[in-house]
């Protein structure tokens, strides 16, 4: 290997390095959190606790357009991250549940929508406040996405991006929704008008009304009312599938990144140290 292309490949595996570092410590944050926060059986709540709390969800205003991703016979829907994609041919996945290949997907797009989604428990509700989310992932808002732009599908490899809809805060399992970008041309934008959105879709996990939800975060007053907020410290975290899952959800993660670490590691010391 030549000196140039040498260094160039020492500092790709320099910062996965230093990539996997950095998501490791974020998922040891947010371990250390549910660690050192039991699910809470308190009557007083103060504000600024650090709190982790379990119960129903109540939907007092469905989030937007929520009633065309998800089946509006169902429950209503009061928050939902989703992510926009296009079928990838070239990274079809086994499916082993079913047996079979499946197509791939490339995500180019994923935030969330809001409406006002609470959890009834001891006697309260705890209004779920995702402006933390938004803060950390800077995501896309359907409002604001485009489609037919060649330019707006250009990324990193998928392990490096940093979507909303693949975030370890988050684990919603329970109530799924999807539908095809065309059934949204009002509410998306059209890169130019004879772009046919066939193609593009829509996939989105969904906090409904009815569902049992598990949500840790700093406890917010105002006004006599409850919210759960994220902040730098303490993590918005929220479960459908309990602690136990959110749990298991993180240490999938960190063993995903420890491969990648010391993967990238060995080849560093094999071919450039």
């Amino acid at each position: 290997m030549g000196e140039p292309a040498e260094a160039v490949f020492a500092v790709v595996l320099v910062v996965v390095v230093l990539w996997a570092l950095h998501r490791l410590s974020v998922i040891g944050n947010a371990t250390l959190t549910l660690w050192k926060t039991p699910v809470g059986t308190e009557v007083k709540f103060e504000d600024g606790q650090q709190i982790a709390i379990e119960g129903e969800v109540v939907v007092d205003e469905p989030a937007h357009v929520a009633e065309r991703l998800f089946d509006p016979a169902e429950r209503p829907v009061g928050a939902y991250v989703w992510h926009a994609w296009t079928p990838d041919t070239g990274r079809n996945v086994y499916d082993f549940g079913d047996g079979e290949l499946q197509g791939g997907q490339s995500t180019f797009a994923s935030g969330v929508e809001t409406g006002q989604a609470a959890i009834a428990t001891h006697g309260h509700q705890f209004n779920i406040t995702f402006d933390w989310l938004h803060d950390t992932y800077d995501p896309d808002t359907l409002s604001g996405l485009t489609v037919g732009n060649p330019m707006s599908y250009a990324r990193v490899p998928t392990v490096m991006t940093r979507y909303l809809s693949d975030s370890i805060y988050i684990s919603l399992e329970s109530a799924v929704g999807e539908c095809r970008i065309n059934r949204l041309r009002d509410i998306i934008n059209v890169h130019h008008g004879d772009v046919s959105t066939e193609e593009f879709n829509i996939e989105a996990r969904g906090i409904a009304a009815g569902q049992q939800l598990f949500v840790t975060g700093e406890l917010q007053e105002r006004d006599g009312g409850y919210s759960v907020r994220g902040t730098d410290q303490t993590p918005l975290l929220v479960s459908d599938t309990g602690r136990e899952g959110l749990i298991k959800q993180l240490r999938w993660r960190a063993v995903k990144y420890v491969l990648a670490l010391l993967g990238a590691t060995g080849l560093l010391i094999m071919f450039v140290l």
